[in-house]
């Protein structure tokens, strides 16, 4: 599931991912924010928390956030994803070239260096 981080810089959306991530987290509680923020003007800057207890994501999750990805792919401005080394960090690294936004992985213990870099 997807739980909305509160305390945000202005502009910025946060969500930590906890558990399992399905299909209708990224319908019910992602998707609604991206469009809202698109909605007052300017492109997207997202952080993205993987939770202490994060297990990915739902079957067919892979195909949904590649679905996902297409239809917003030029709404974001900067993303930062902040989390354990593992093999979600190291998709994020192996995305950073090809996104049009700029694409920042940080380590657990830096989300307020996560929060700046979005804010700047």
């Amino acid at each position: 599931m997807f739980a909305p981080i509160e305390e945000m810089p202005t502009g910025i959306i946060g969500l930590e991912a906890r558990g399992r991530i399905t299909g209708e987290d990224r319908q019910e509680v992602l998707e609604p924010r991206i469009v809202s923020a698109l909605a007052d003007g300017g492109r997207v800057k997202l952080l993205y928390l993987a939770g202490m207890d994060f297990a990915g994501y739902d079957e067919g999750g892979v195909f949904d956030d590649a679905v996902f990805g297409t239809r917003h792919f030029t709404s974001f401005e900067r993303i930062a994803f902040v989390g354990f080394d593992g093999p979600h960090a190291h998709a994020v690294e192996a995305l950073a070239g090809l996104m049009p936004a700029a694409l920042r992985r940080f380590a657990r213990g830096d989300l307020e260096a996560a929060k700046a870099w979005l804010a700047e």
